[in-house]
């Protein structure tokens, strides 16, 4: 066969072959979905009939989108043109032979699938033409050139431009499929595209084929479905005036009675299978599905499927909390906002997930706040499941093909770290000095487009990364079952050499020089290490302070804070200092190179005594994915250590321009840069007016107003919902277990790095979120909560390493536990209980 494919064959699901629509119904039929038999022309079909493209060609160039009458009438004619163009003899004839393989009765629907329909970027619903109830060859061989001239209606060419979809590019293929004359049909998502509730599944149902409800003609009935126990948890049911039927003719539209119409046309029952179903085939697609569904005989058909491509947002602080734990100045965030989401888009296209149209994090009163919904669909969810050693061992070879970019992924990051560095000296080196505002400008956009650049394929290796820790928690489970697998994967993660690991061990080296000269040590830890700093007072200790010197030249660029604005270790080199006092107070301060032994040692144990339970098959799988799960862990803590080189060379170029502005008086200090927007300075800087010049400083000084109001205050954690505080009569607040342990013990809250000269040694360290550059902390500490993380978080990992407990995501943490509330924490449970 040329032009015609069957369901069950593998060529069919390929878009390229097959369209969207006709791929989907080939996955689902060799997945054993209840889809009725049919076959698919493939768009060889439609590059035969129209072998010389010319006057689609010239149509395209031609087509006016900016006049919608104009553009239906050009689509008209090009129609027109196309509809003289006869089927090919060699397509007819094989079209023939495929429907003299059915009983003589059948009827048939006839739907368009073109190669851009149904794909994740965007759905064509109802774009291109669907005929039901087919009958007979010549019919059939009708509708198929009919579905070929919907390719280019004036609302098919109109969405394709809205998409950025190539008119060129377009082509289309036709599912031949058996019709099913259902009793009863409709749609189902396998969650709420309009509520955004992901644990929550739409049914829309009529009775009669499945045409009323998707053409949203008359009422229906609606229901709202409960994901987890399959229960309906609200419906409304409409007033169905009629239902489309299948007859000799086609299709027809008939009333129904007064009972019909107030009852519901789904039975519990019924409705339970559709959820069933919904469920089923979004673990096929590993993603949220829209799909159309029949009964008829009292059994349920899969009609068709699609992946749901728009999704509400639900801005929470969720994910957001721990990356971004403070207020982020404007122009910090405008320049992270544009490389980010080009890095979102660059990453899933590499990982194979659909695209993502929204944002995934944004800014609302200079808190960054994350769209829950994305992430749970994108970022915590595995690609494939598997319930048992058979069901993995079936998935090896398909993980072996369609993830081998895994490994290759850190390979090319390697590759390419080397051109973003001497990229990044080459910035770094270029004079700045008496440069104009425009030249400035330009230096701060091309260290932003470097970073961008850099940053393309960093979202996939955080997403990868967490996939990896999945996927190993999951294979250790089947063996050592739920109970112990946690701790298993503790023990088989606990040391992996890390750039972070590394600067901790020097800080800890220089805390030990310093422990040698007590009259230094001394100095560090009772001397205010700001005034240490300023007064030069480490001078006078010439080792030390060479390595102090040494140090901050490597690590320098080491953030104290996600926003540029704020000073890295360079320019704040007294949060170094208290790193180092915090060692030096702490008796918990293992020598590090005796702590790695013992975690390797015991890492070492645990995958040997793992291997014993591991069928002898699966070892090397094993090994890979640990290996995978380690190669990551570092490469996620390195790509994030390079990242923040780009805050010097920004800081820099940003200080110059703010520099220029403090001369013409539109800002007060150079570093109140970062309090405009980035669109708002392109257009003074680019404008030169004086009138430009005077809205930008009114803007400066507004928005670094609002700034100051903003950091002062707890950010709401779900965006637009006002703060409800725990009631003080509750005692108890309630997280999720980080590290085990229970102990009684005084607060004090971490806010920032300015915070660490404070801290007391034995305190509860209370936080909104921990960065690596805080671990020296955690020498002193008692214990941890956070308001947001997990147990695989930094705060989580580094409190069982110290062997304090630890309980993460407390909301409304730093509202309730004031700076000497005497709380009692239990790292197990994940409880939190005020004593005072």
């Amino acid at each position: 066969m040329t032009f015609t494919l069957h369901f069950s064959s593998d060529q069919a699901c390929d878009v390229s072959i097959s369209g969207g629509k006709g791929a989907n119904l080939a996955v689902l039929t060799q997945k054993n979905f209840p889809v009725p038999i049919g076959f698919i022309i493939t768009v060889s079909g439609y590059q035969k009939w129209i072998p010389n493209d010319e006057c689609i060609k010239t149509a395209i160039d031609q087509f006016d989108y900016e006049n919608p009458a104009l553009l239906k009438t050009q689509t008209n004619q090009l129609i027109t043109k196309l509809k003289d163009i006869p089927l090919p003899e060699e397509l007819t004839n094989e079209v023939t032979t495929c429907l003299h393989k059915y009983p003589a009765d059948f009827c048939f629907s006839v739907r368009s699938s073109s190669n851009l329909e149904d794909l994740a970027d965007a759905a064509f619903a109802g774009q291109h033409e669907s005929f039901l109830n087919c009958r007979g060859e010549h019919e059939i061989l009708a509708r198929i050139k009919d579905c070929y001239l919907s390719l280019w209606s004036d609302r098919a060419v109109a969405y394709r431009k809205k998409q950025g979809f190539n008119q060129s590019h377009v082509s289309m293929a036709v599912v031949i499929q058996t019709m099913i004359p259902c009793e009863v049909a409709g749609v189902g998502f396998s969650i709420d595209p309009v509520g955004g509730d992901l644990n929550q599944m739409i049914i829309d149902a009529n009775y009669g084929l499945g045409e009323s409800v998707v053409s949203g003609e008359g009422e229906i009935d609606h229901f709202v479905i409960e994901r987890s126990t399959r229960q309906v948890v609200n419906q409304s049911i409409g007033e169905k005036k009629s239902k489309t039927i299948a007859v000799i003719t086609g299709t027809e539209e008939v009333r129904i009675s007064k009972k019909e119409s107030e009852s519901p046309c789904l039975s519990t029952d019924q409705l339970k299978k559709i959820a069933d179903l919904l469920i089923r085939v979004e673990e096929c697609y590993a993603f949220p599905q829209d799909i159309e569904w029949g009964f008829y005989n009292e059994k349920l058909y899969l009609l068709q499927s699609r992946t749901v491509t728009t999704i509400l947002p639900k801005w929470t602080r969720d994910e957001s909390a721990e990356r971004f734990p403070n207020v982020i100045s404007s122009l910090a965030w405008d320049l992270v906002d544009s490389g980010f989401h080009r890095s979102l888009a660059y990453s899933f296209r590499l990982m194979g997930y659909p695209t993502f149209k929204g944002k995934w994090f944004a800014q609302h009163d200079h808190y960054i706040y994350g769209n829950q919904n994305a992430v749970m669909l994108y970022g915590r969810r595995l690609p494939f499941s598997f319930n048992s050693l058979d069901d993995l061992r079936k998935l090896i070879p398909t993980l072996r093909k369609e993830y081998r970019w895994v490994q290759e992924l850190p390979v090319r990051w390697y590759r390419n770290l080397d051109g973003y560095l001497i990229r990044l000296g080459e910035l770094g080196n270029e004079n700045l000095k008496n440069r104009s505002s425009d030249e400035l400008w330009n230096y701060v956009n091309r260290v932003n487009q470097l970073a961008g650049d850099y940053f393309l394929p960093n979202i996939a290796i955080s997403i990868t990364q967490g996939v990896l820790y999945r996927v190993l928690l999951r294979v250790i489970t089947l063996f050592v079952g739920e109970k112990k697998a946690g701790e298993v994967f503790d023990q088989l993660m606990s040391f992996c050499e890390t750039k972070t690991g590394q600067i901790n061990r020097e800080l800890y080296d220089l805390a030990e020089l310093a422990r040698l000269t007590p009259e230094l040590a001394h100095l560090i830890i009772e001397k205010d290490s700001q005034e240490l700093i300023h007064d030069k007072l480490l001078s006078d200790y010439s080792e030390f302070s060479d390595k102090f010197k040494d140090f901050l030249h490597c690590h320098g660029h080491r953030e104290v804070d996600f926003d540029p604005y704020i000073p890295t270790w360079i320019d704040s080199p007294w949060t170094v200092v208290d790193n180092i006092r915090l060692i030096l107070e702490s008796e918990k301060a293992d020598e590090p190179a005796e702590k790695e032994r013992e975690l390797k040692i015991k890492a070492l144990q645990t995958e040997e005594a793992l291997l014993e339970e591991i069928p002898k098959d699966l070892h090397f799988f094993f090994y890979e994915i640990l290996r995978l799960a380690r190669v990551y862990t570092r490469l996620d803590d390195l790509e994030h250590y390079q990242t923040t080189r780009l805050t010097l060379p920004l800081r820099r170029g940003l200080k110059a321009l703010g520099e220029n502005l403090v001369r013409i008086k539109v800002v007060e200090t150079p570093m109140d840069i970062f309090f405009a927007h980035r669109n708002q300075l392109d257009r003074a800087v680019s404008k030169k007016t004086e009138l430009e010049w005077d809205q930008l400083k009114n803007l400066i000084a507004d928005q670094k107003s609002a700034y100051h109001k903003d950091k002062s205050r707890i950010p709401e954690w779900v965006q637009g919902q006002s703060e409800e505080y725990v009631d003080d009569s509750i005692d108890t607040l309630k997280g999720i277990p980080g590290s085990p342990g229970t102990l009684e013990g005084t607060v004090f809250q971490v806010l920032g790095p300015e915070d660490f000269s404070r801290f007391p040694k034995g305190a509860i360290l209370v936080t909104r979120t921990t960065n690596p550059s805080w671990t020296p902390l955690f020498y002193s500490a008692a214990a941890l909560v956070t308001e947001s993380g997990g147990p695989l978080s930094h705060g989580a990992v580094t409190a069982r390493e110290m062997g304090i407990p630890a309980v993460m995501s407390v909301r409304n943490c730093l509202a309730r536990l004031m700076n000497g509330t005497k709380i009692r924490i239990n790292g197990l449970k994940g409880t939190v209980q005020t004593l005072d």
